[in-house]
């Protein structure tokens, strides 16, 4: 780590980190933030978000700077979509090379998603070196079009190398950053916050910030059909997203069961502590957080992310780290099944969450952190 010492005896180093669009790419890029201050408290980080709310929102509320692009959406397929699409991505290139001027990092990072596309390409007309971070197990559509302009690539999921290709040789697998001066694993008293009963059994329901309707209505019917009993034993913690928590608080109290249902929650960190077992989607930011606490997972990928989710997934359960649903096929009656199977036995989802904490990279910050502090200008 000599170069990582150097940089850091030299101190202010500036670093870009482009992300935006989601909590799934803002939230590891925030971590990387922290661990890099922590290495180098005299580092200097701007932000390059994309114009949600969400993004300015997140900025603020962490107190970093920031610049803002659009929030341009890549069509999937070629069609008129593409004329304003790439008009706005050349007016958020040229906006890209402009901040790169005046700011002049040593570094830019980029955490998929539309927003670090601009960004790496500015970086790579000016000759700013640039790591391009993959978070799920098959690239993105705009981070494989980077990875040609990115002088490192780094993975969470080793078997993420063959997607490479020709670029493989700049992988460096750092794992998906988290938080970790967040997660504190406090069941009693994270139960105690939400007002819950530490002697009942939890289950944590999220469908990431927009909600997953299909999984929240499955799971709410595959309750109503259970007995009352079993019922009477559970708790459960739902995120619904916006859209579906109207009618879910409304099933939850039909049911008469402890319950907490929620939109959104801040710091979701307390409800995975808080649970015994959580049933979500299969993105990398999510299944990595729960992997660090080592809770069994049941897995829904969202079946319009291309592969992305399904394959997290598919890696996750093939050793032992969660169990996988499609949502294809997914009704009351099977989630109900699958339930109560995991409810009757306990030892195997002691040893699901075991598996869970092993695919957690609890140095993924730092990790990432230190390829970060490697590189110099060109």
């Amino acid at each position: 780590m000599k170069d990582n010492q150097l940089i850091c005896q030299k101190g202010g180093v500036r670093i870009l980190i482009a992300c935006g669009g989601s909590g799934g790419h803002i939230f590891p890029a925030v971590a990387l933030a922290e661990e890099l201050k922590l290495e180098d408290a005299s580092a200097e980080i701007l932000f390059v978000g994309s114009d949600k709310a969400l993004d300015k929102r997140i900025f603020e509320k962490e107190g970093f700077k920031y610049s803002l692009l659009s929030a341009n959406k890549l069509p999937y397929k070629i069609s008129f979509k593409a004329i304003p699409f790439l008009l706005k991505l050349s007016i958020d290139i040229f906006r890209s090379l402009i901040i790169l001027v005046k700011y002049s990092p040593d570094v830019v990072v980029g955490f998929g998603g539309y927003v670090p596309a601009p960004v790496i390409a500015a970086a790579y007309v000016l000759g700013v070196p640039s790591v391009v971070h993959e978070q799920n197990a098959v690239p993105g559509r705009a981070n494989a079009m980077l990875f040609r302009f990115a002088d490192r690539i780094a993975i969470s999921f080793e078997e993420t190398r063959r997607y490479l290709k020709s670029y493989a040789k700049k992988a460096v697998f750092t794992g998906n950053p988290i938080r970790a001066s967040l997660m504190k694993d406090d069941r009693r008293g994270n139960i105690k916050k939400l007002g819950l009963d530490p002697k009942r059994f939890t289950i944590l329901v999220i469908g990431g910030s927009q909600g997953a309707h299909n999984l929240n209505k499955a799971f709410i019917e595959a309750l109503s059909k259970m007995g009352e009993d079993i019922r009477r034993s559970l708790q459960v913690i739902h995120i619904t997203g916006i859209n579906d928590y109207g009618w879910a608080s409304a099933a939850y109290t039909k049911l008469s069961m402890e319950h907490r249902v929620h939109s959104f929650i801040d710091r979701i960190e307390e409800a995975y502590s808080a649970s015994d077992l959580i049933v979500t989607r299969s993105g990398a930011s999510a299944i990595f957080e729960i992997a660090y606490f080592g809770r069994p997972m049941i897995l829904v990928p969202y079946p319009f992310a291309r592969s992305h989710q399904s394959e997290n997934a598919r890696i996750f359960s093939a050793k032992g780290a969660a169990i996988e649903m499609d949502e294809n096929i997914l009704s009351a009656d099977i989630m109900k099944e699958r339930l109560k199977g995991l409810l009757s036995d306990r030892k195997r989802l002691s040893e699901i969450g075991e598996s869970a904490r092993r695919m957690s990279v609890p140095d993924s910050s730092r990790n990432l952190a230190g390829v970060v502090l490697n590189i110099r200008k060109r």
